[in-house]
């Protein structure tokens, strides 16, 4: 856990303070490198990565943000174990049976069915190893009446209400997580760690980076445009959500403090980008993978096939073409770098899984484009 900090919005508008739960876990600021090499092959003078990939000495990624304001709720209200939902590999279950169990907060993991892929593979172990109580649930059909029956079952036995947490922590608190990450960039750019950016990249699964990103680049005051990268189901992930998600977190933070500026974003303002999402989630493209190659190639990081794969095709393909080259561009590493064997220290392997687990190591790996 890092020292005493304050939120940058927090600082912004004194007002949140003491009224908006947070609590530091992770390690913020996170950098802002310039990626030389990626823009000598596109001919761009100005592209640049946030490394989000190390928000945490334990586990890193867009969700440590989210955690900071979300687990913060959870003490605050004394609630525990915190129940919430992702698929069977989910990045989000992982960060928050981690950071929770720093904490002493329990969590509950309602995993639906997903592509096999080596990340997700890791991740299970990672997570029942860790502590996390896997409910597996064998669809998304019935997943609202699961999460109503565990929080049931979870208050009847121990008299104390759990904490329910949406998907990807993508709740209005958990949104706040990227509204400080625009205001950490837009103290960036002020400091002179990176030129005034055009537009900056994310991917979008359940929306609340994307909306935090967008809602805090208009509070800061940053002219900057988020450009978003679906991978994940349209039916979710769009225009419409984006802009329902970040509206609703303004509400919530004009409730506690009438100083912060009011705009009600438009689905019509929100720039997504949806021909990068392939087959079906966690099915790597062809395109993907190229990109995950290349960066790892010219400019050492490391990517993976789900989200920042499928988000760095895209900001490829947009920063090549001549019109943007000389515009400065910027884009988050929304995955965690940090090496997972800590977490898998112990571990003998999928023997220990419930049944329906062990099967995705049985499985065979999704293949690329199918």
């Amino acid at each position: 856990m890092t020292g005493q900090r304050e939120p940058l919005l927090l600082q912004a508008f004194p007002g949140l303070r003491s009224k908006v739960p947070w609590m530091a876990l992770g390690r913020f600021p996170t950098p802002v490198e310039p990626m030389e090499h990626l823009g000598q092959r596109l001919s761009c003078e100005a592209l640049y990565v946030k490394r989000d990939d190390l928000s945490g000495d334990t586990y890193g990624g867009n969700k440590v943000r989210k955690l900071e304001f979300v687990l913060a709720d959870a003490v605050r209200k004394g609630r525990n174990p915190v129940i919430t939902v992702g698929a069977v590999g989910s990045n989000h279950v992982l960060a928050t049976t981690v950071y929770g169990k720093r904490i002493g907060l329990e969590t509950i993991g309602l995993l639906v069915p997903q592509h096999v892929q080596e990340y997700v593979r890791t991740n299970i172990l990672c997570n029942y190893i860790q502590g996390c109580r896997i409910e597996y649930v064998n669809g998304t059909l019935g997943l609202v009446a699961r999460s109503l029956w565990v929080y049931a079952r979870e208050l009847a036995r121990n008299r104390r209400r759990p904490y329910l947490l949406q998907p990807g922590g993508s709740s209005t608190l958990g949104i706040l997580g990227y509204v400080e990450a625009a205001f950490e960039i837009a103290d960036q750019v002020r400091k002179g760690m990176l030129p005034q950016p055009e537009f900056i990249f994310v991917p979008v699964g359940s929306g609340g980076t994307m909306a935090g990103l967008v809602l805090g680049l208009r509070l800061s005051g940053m002219p900057s445009t988020a450009v978003g990268v679906r991978v994940y189901s349209k039916r979710m992930a769009n225009e419409k959500t984006i802009a329902f998600l970040a509206n609703r977190t303004l509400r919530y933070l004009r409730r506690i403090d009438r100083s912060v500026p009011t705009h009600t974003t438009s689905a019509h303002e929100i720039v997504m980008l949806h021909d990068y999402y392939g087959p079906g989630y966690a099915k790597y493209t062809e395109k993907g993978v190229k990109a995950v190659e290349l960066l790892r190639d010219l400019e050492g990081l490391r990517l993976e096939g789900t989200y920042s794969g499928k988000a760095m095709a895209a900001f490829i393909d947009f920063m090549s073409v001549p019109a943007r080259r000389g515009k400065p561009a910027l884009f988050i590493d929304t995955f965690n770098s940090v090496p997972l064997e800590p977490l898998l220290e112990g571990c003998p392997g999928p023997k220990i899984l419930p049944l329906e687990i062990q099967e995705y190591f049985n499985k065979e790996i999704a293949l690329v484009g199918e």
